[in-house]
């Protein structure tokens, strides 16, 4: 999958996982609902290791490692990626 696909498809899995949170504070029973919430995580984290090992970090603060050298600086602005 190309980076621009990757970044793309981290957005509407981020997107789901934040409805279905919303979605879970009021229904805190429903197995099918945890199940995809579950499911959605795992693809996530695959998605942000897979497009970490290409083009560097997602997110400061300590929340993914940079590699050798600091690469803030070297990669698009979320507005300048064209999809």
């Amino acid at each position: 999958m190309g980076q621009n696909n990757v970044l793309l498809r981290l957005q509407e899995v981020q997107f789901a996982l934040i409805e279905l949170q919303f979605y879970l504070d009021m229904n805190p029973d429903d197995q099918r609902a945890v199940q995809q919430y579950n499911c959605l995580s795992d693809e996530l984290h695959h998605l942000k290791h897979e497009y970490e090992a290409v083009c560097g970090p997602l997110m400061q603060f300590g929340f993914s490692n940079s590699p050798n050298r600091w690469v803030w600086t070297s990669t698009p602005w979320p507005w300048e990626i064209e999809y």
